[in-house]
């Protein structure tokens, strides 16, 4: 596109205009200069208006499209959104093609497309009719038509705007009968939004995707594979290694079984009929190379469906619409949970399922590859009879000792005067002593003919046990909550982050780790020590994890930067001296004691002196009523009743024997909380 130039030659028009006082540009509010929810000015050309419409609620809403001198070779606007009562709305003016609006006090928001504005009821409007403002410097005043608001306007405003309307490329404003069918379409206009499971030939819809491959660009165009997780029997079939292979209808709808080992290319996923390729032209794809990224959710609105040159598979396709002035490619912001769309958390949610059946199918093909899947079905189908047949005289066996077990429970919790304060679940569960939920599992098999015993690793298994804290870990309350950088699944309100679920592979000291929006967790452990020690050893003691739901659970408290928010810390302070006493006190004091003691050693000063010696029989009294931690610190906590699961972490190994979970790694035991509440 030739740069804009204007028609008079006048000495005027080469002067750079500023801005009246108080007004910001269109570009600068666009690139986030202004922060959501902050009030202000604009003064633009209009080049879209969509005409009222109804709400879901009581309201109408109409949208004014605007774009001024520092956006005028821009594709996109900065769009307005009013939202009044119907008997209100009729008194908002309506602009026509290239007014000039002058807007005072609305409010930046963002949404899923991206920044724009919406007016408030202090919001005013003043327009300026296209056809009356004269030529610079003659103040624009008389083509000011009735505003809408309380504020007032002065001569800076009226002489800006006849240098912005003269002097401003209007390539992007449609002619008077273009913007008028663009307008009454806009009061017809219905959701053309559908999945890419219901997209057929011929077909113009808006969908939102996941861009699953990099845009490649073409020169003249750009070519990107998008998916949202749902399944067309019109687009093609990716298997494991990354060949198309034809439908089969064997039940393998992700394609894992179709290989094909001469395919050149390696498709990361999603597999099966999943996934649909879209060719964006110009003015669309040089948006599409610069702004949207692998991984990224975007909407494409009023993208054409139709065979490819094959004959055989959908593709979109998005040639530039004249008749369609909106911004058809929007990278969508899933950080935001209140405002995120719901569709795009609906396809979210789906990219988490699919995840998670991806990883089973993977799982069951390579059980069958090895004839595990096969031997185990043989095993359950020859003992399945037999089973059947002793399955009640079991299950009554069971009931009887459980009885007998919760009632012994019973008893002892009350004569051990368990923590009123400290609540879990699965209360009907027998207890387990801690020693035996440490103790490692040992797994019995035949190996060549011969009985071997093996020590797992780990084992799956929850437990309700009775202990009380002896130490923490961080040692300051501070550092009980931890950051990670927000991503696309936080929008699901059921979704909790697991690190333990991670691969291990990903590069965590990449600098992308540490950008984007803050997301606090807490993230902190608790050593738990058995409630009738048989010794002071570290057997009768463990480590468990409280993660970040579980932390929730506990406290009560949602996780924030406790640095910064003194409030949130006294109250987990408050809360976690239910569970463990004077133990903070008392570890803040001996640590200050080891302190002063390193000093006075460095100090070469004599240790104090020995305390007077009392009675042995009192002594020795004290000494077996009261309890110590294993650094010698003696508490005051009572013990409590907890639910306690038992996992497996994969952690690094560098000894190729030792690495059972994978080339350089092994697997480690390791114990969580859960189920477990602090009562206020």
């Amino acid at each position: 596109m030739a740069p804009y130039q204007p028609s008079s030659s006048a000495g005027y028009a080469g002067r750079k205009r500023d801005l009246p006082p108080g007004y910001m540009s269109i570009h600068d509010i666009l690139a986030q200069m202004a922060a959501v929810g902050k009030l202000v000015n604009v003064i633009g050309l209009v080049k879209d208006y969509q005409a009222p419409i109804p709400t879901k609620g009581s309201d109408y809403k109409c949208t004014i499209t605007l774009y001024d001198k520092s956006t005028e070779y821009d594709l996109a606007g900065l769009a307005l959104s009013v939202f009044r009562h119907p008997d209100e709305m009729s008194k908002v003016p309506q602009p026509r093609a290239g007014d000039v609006l002058v807007i005072s006090s609305a409010k930046v928001q963002s949404r899923g497309e991206g920044i724009s504005l919406v007016a408030n009821k202090s919001t005013s409007f003043h327009i300026y009719s296209a056809s009356d403002i004269p030529r610079p410097p003659q103040s624009a005043k008389v083509a000011l038509k009735p505003p809408y608001g309380t504020r007032q306007i002065g001569e800076k405003e009226h002489e800006y705007v006849s240098w912005l309307y003269h002097y401003t490329n209007k390539d992007s404003v449609p002619d008077v009968a273009t913007f008028q069918k663009q307008v009454d379409q806009s009061v017809h206009m219905k959701d053309k939004f559908c999945r890419l499971e219901d997209v057929v030939d011929g077909k113009f819809c808006d969908v939102i995707v996941h861009v699953v491959k990099a845009p490649f660009d073409e020169m003249e165009k750009t070519t990107l594979w998008v998916s949202d997780y749902t399944e067309n029997d019109s687009f093609y079939k990716f298997s494991w290694n990354g060949a198309k292979q034809p439908g089969r209808g064997d039940g393998d709808s992700y394609g894992y079984f179709d290989t094909d080992i001469n395919a050149a290319t390696k498709w990361a996923g999603p597999f099966g009929k999943r996934s649909m390729q879209v060719t964006c032209f110009e003015p669309h794809a040089s948006r599409v190379n610069s702004q949207v990224q692998l991984g990224e959710w975007i909407r494409i609105r009023n993208l054409r469906i139709k065979f490819g040159n094959n004959g055989l598979n959908l593709e979109g396709v998005l040639h530039e619409d004249r008749d369609f002035s909106r911004q058809q490619v929007d990278v969508l912001n899933w950080d935001e949970r209140e405002v995120c769309d719901p569709r795009l958390k609906e396809a979210i949610r789906r990219k988490m399922e699919y995840e998670k059946l991806k990883k089973k199918q993977l799982k069951t093909l390579a059980a069958d590859e090895g004839g595990e899947g096969a031997s185990t079905k043989r095993k359950a189908d020859d003992h399945e009879e037999l089973k059947n047949n002793s399955k009640a005289r079991r299950k009554e066996k069971r009931g009887a000792a459980m009885k007998k077990v919760e009632e012994q429970d019973k008893q002892a919790e009350e004569r051990l005067g368990l923590n009123s304060l400290v609540k879990c679940e699965s209360w009907e569960q027998p207890v387990t002593p801690l020693p035996s939920i440490i103790e490692p599992v040992q797994w019995k098999t035949t190996v060549e003919g011969e009985d071997v015993t093996l020590v797992l690793p780990f084992a799956c298994a929850k437990y309700r046990t009775i202990v009380r804290v002896v130490d923490f870990r961080p040692r300051k309350l501070e550092n009980f909550a931890t950051w990670r950088k927000s991503t696309e699944s936080d929008v699901l309100s059921d979704y909790s982050s697991d690190s333990s679920s991670s691969s291990g592979d990903d590069n965590h000291a990449s600098l992308d780790r540490y950008s984007g929006k803050k997301i606090w967790e807490w993230r902190y452990a608790l050593q738990l020590e058995d409630v009738n020690p048989k010794s002071k050893g570290t057997k009768d003691r463990f480590w468990v994890v409280v993660d970040n739901i579980e932390a929730q659970q506990l406290t009560g408290l949602d996780a924030c930067d406790l640095r910064e928010d003194p409030d949130t810390l006294n109250n987990l302070r408050e809360q976690l001296f239910k569970l463990w006493g004077n133990l903070e006190e008392a570890k803040m004091q001996d640590q200050q004691r080891q302190i002063t003691n390193q000093r006075r050693v460095a100090a070469n000063q004599p240790p104090p002196s020995s305390p007077a010696k009392i009675d042995s029989e009192f002594s020795r009294q004290a000494n077996s009523a009261e309890h110590r931690n294993q650094d010698g610190i003696v508490l005051s906590n009572k013990p409590f009743a907890c639910c306690i699961r038992q996992y497996g972490v994969r952690v690094r190994e560098r000894n190729p024997r030792r690495a059972d979970a994978g080339e350089g790694y092994r697997w480690a035991r390791a114990f969580g909380l859960f189920g477990t509440k602090i009562c206020k």
